[in-house]
């Protein structure tokens, strides 16, 4: 009787105690999610649990909250430079009154500024052994003076030698439209070797004009070259 009555009591003890128990977890969870409202809420799945967070909160992203990364440019190809004016040239071909041998290199124009206002605009290269001034045909460039700052003056510049240094070699500027050879632009050397040589200051014209290179050799065996020739003009 008395064990019967002790079961009973440790029956409700028990009860009391499990009652208690589920009354704090319920208290803990509502005070849980008063506090924290936005909590992940527990799934219950066959193999675990999977978190399920409501709309803005932490959590697996949808696709289309993924940010996209836009591929930038690389510097190089935003920076546009502006161009100089261009050189254009206008190659022709002259027939010559006697026959001579004139060989004649075509390069690119490539106009160079330079900080101190010096430009740099390329000619081209040729050589002929012509015992009398001759065109250097495609050694030629259009300048249009208008399209520069003040200009102060231009100058002829070129390598220039003649073949195993025999006799003597000359080159010389001749302005085209106005079929006019400057003298002032004359350049010569006597060596088998190119010598780098700056003409003297050379008369120009408002408004574009064709320069053109014209050569001679003392010695029609062997020629007269030019290489890398060039009219440096220069701003005030």
């Amino acid at each position: 009787m008395e064990q019967s009555l002790a079961s009973k009591i440790l029956s409700k003890i028990g009860l009391a105690i499990l009652v208690v128990a589920l009354f704090d977890l319920v208290l803990l969870n509502w005070w849980i999610f008063k506090k924290n409202p936005n909590e992940t809420f527990q799934t219950a799945t066959d193999k675990g649990t999977v978190a399920a967070s409501p709309p803005g909160s932490l959590g697996f992203s949808s696709p289309a909250s993924i940010p996209l990364v836009s591929q930038t440019p690389s510097p190089s190809s935003q920076v546009q430079s502006t161009p100089a004016p261009q050189a254009q040239t206008q190659p022709q071909n002259q027939s010559q009154s006697q026959p001579v041998q004139t060989v004649v290199q075509k390069e690119t124009q490539t106009i160079i500024q330079t900080p101190q206002k010096e430009i740099y605009i390329p000619i081209g290269s040729g050589s002929t052994k012509s015992g009398t001034y001759a065109d250097l045909s495609g050694a030629q460039v259009i300048i249009d003076t208008t399209q520069y700052p003040p200009i102060d003056y231009m100058v002829f510049q070129a390598s220039i030698w003649v073949d195993n240094g025999n006799g003597k070699a000359w080159a010389r500027i001749i302005n085209v439209n106005d079929n006019n050879p400057f003298y002032e632009s004359e350049i010569s050397s006597s060596s088998g070797t190119g010598e780098f040589r700056t003409s003297g200051k050379i008369p120009f014209n408002y408004g574009p004009k064709t320069y053109r290179i014209q050569a001679k050799t003392d010695m029609t065996d062997f020629a007269a070259n030019v290489g890398n020739a060039m009219i440096k003009i220069v701003l005030k």
